[in-house]
Parts: C-alpha cells; sequence; structure tokens
C-alpha cells in the first residue's frame, strides 16, 4: 500500500466511476451532506496499481472497521464519449494551464467538421480521453463479470455486496432526475443535490450543441464502441442491447444506411 491511500481511509464514500457520469455532483452532493467523500475515474487516481484495490479495501475494512461505499455510474456510450470529447480539449487544457484561455483550445480553432473527424478517429484508435469503463475496472478487481451485479429499474440502483464493499451502480439518467430521492435512500439522510460540472454552463455550449446536431458516425465506429459496452448495456437497459444500439445508429448514424 502506498503512502497515497493514506488520505483516502478516512472517506465514507468513493465515487469510482467513468469519466462525464455525474461524478462531481455526485461528490459534491455528498459531501454537502456530511459524507466524506472523493471521485476517481481509475485507479491510477489514488495512487494504486492494477490489482490493488482488493488490497486497499482490506486495509479501509481494518482501519474503519466497516465496509467502504462505492459508487458507479453507466450512462450512453456516445452521450457520454461526445461530453468527454468537448471536455477534455474544452476545459481540461485551461484547467491544466496547457493553453491561456478558451480562444487557444482546438474547440474554439477548428471547425465543427475538423472537431467531428478528430472525434471519430480518437474513437476508431481508442484514444478518446475516459473512453474505458470504470465498472468494467472495478468487475476485473473484485474478480467478477458484470453478469454478477444487478440493476433495480423500480428503484433505481444496483446493489452488490462482498466482505469489504458495497457497491451501487447507477444509470446516469436515472439518477441526474431523481439524485436527492436515490441518495436518501442509500445514505438515510435528507439530500440535496449540488450541481457540479455541467456541460450547459460550459463556455462551449453552442458549439457542443452544432457538433452534435450535426454529427455522422460511421456505422462500424458505433458497433464497435457499443459492442466492447454490450455486457453493460445489456444490465442497465434490462437487456435490450439491439434496440439501444439501433437508437445510437438513428441518433448518430449515417441516415442513408438506415434508409
Amino acid at each position: 500500500m502506498t503512502s497515497d491511500i493514506e488520505k483516502v481511509l478516512n472517506i465514507d464514500y468513493l465515487v469510482f466511476s467513468s469519466h462525464k457520469t455525474a461524478t462531481q455532483t455526485l461528490r459534491q452532493t455528498l459531501n454537502c451532506t456530511g459524507l466524506e467523500c472523493i471521485n476517481i475515474h481509475q485507479l491510477p487516481d489514488i495512487g494504486l496499481r492494477s490489482g490493488d484495490f482488493q488490497g486497499y479495501l482490506n486495509e479501509y475494512l481494518a482501519h474503519n472497521r466497516k465496509k467502504l461505499n462505492v459508487c458507479s455510474v453507466f450512462r450512453e456510450p456516445m452521450e457520454r464519449h461526445i461530453s468527454s470529447f468537448f471536455q477534455g480539449y474544452g476545459t481540461r487544457p485551461i484547467r491544466l494551464k496547457e493553453v491561456s484561455n478558451e480562444f487557444d483550445t482546438i474547440i474554439y480553432k477548428y471547425t465543427i467538421k475538423q472537431l467531428q473527424d478528430k472525434f471519430i478517429q480518437e474513437l476508431d484508435d481508442k484514444s478518446l480521453i475516459g473512453i474505458r469503463e470504470s465498472l468494467h475496472e472495478i468487475c476485473n478487481e473484485l474478480h467478477i463479470s458484470v453478469e454478477k451485479l444487478n440493476y433495480n429499474s423500480k428503484i433505481g440502483y444496483g446493489f452488490h455486496e462482498t466482505e469489504n464493499i458495497r457497491l451501487y451502480i447507477f444509470r446516469f439518467d436515472f439518477l441526474i432526475n431523481n439524485i436527492e430521492n436515490l441518495l436518501s435512500d442509500i445514505t438515510g439522510k435528507k439530500i440535496i443535490k449540488q450541481n457540479a460540472n455541467m456541460g450547459s454552463s460550459k463556455w462551449y455550449k453552442d458549439i457542443y450543441s452544432e457538433f452534435k446536431a450535426s454529427l455522422v458516425v460511421p456505422h462500424h465506429t458505433i458497433m464497435d464502441i457499443y459492442e466492447s459496452k454490450r455486457d453493460l448495456i445489456n444490465l442497465f437497459y434490462l437487456n435490450n442491447y439491439d434496440s439501444i444500439l439501433k437508437q445510437a445508429f438513428i441518433k448518430f448514424g449515417n441516415k442513408s444506411v438506415l434508409g
């Protein structure tokens, strides 16, 4: 266990979830309720390597005499990847001081067509920021398959418990609209939603809207992305993979191919 882990032993909740899945909103909402919470997208964010998660969970259990509560969220793939692309080239380079202001970002400098071409290329070569799913990483670390998880659409979340973790899983669209009720149910506390990192408040929101409205992604690209997440799509959309894939083709694919 590295020394970096000491700072994450004294928490109540770990939001371990993919890029652009309301992680900051979850963290701030829980923190403002008086619960200690941090958010990560992958294990290196807290100084862990692949295979280290169980060790961290065991140390947390020994330190706190309770299991760690972990929250993770799944978001419809194409919607999430578009949001990741814009944050990755919009706010992230400014935050990291790679550029001085928004006018120096490619989001501002590129044409919509250039941005769309870059986005599709990064989907194809798997270089897009946050393209991997945190739930896949969690399952790998727990040595279970996604099929061992459950998602209850009636209550709005799934729950999986082992000797050292209490894992809550959510579907993004339902969580966003019901976060206060869902977190109240889980925590037993009164919850007031604290929005954070919302795309609607970003400086690039108009470019984002135009990009998304005219985006046409090759069918083989959509198929490849969704196939890699088939297990999660079936989990959160009740084995309706074919229907979700078809919706993605209709929304983001070449309409002439669809006829």
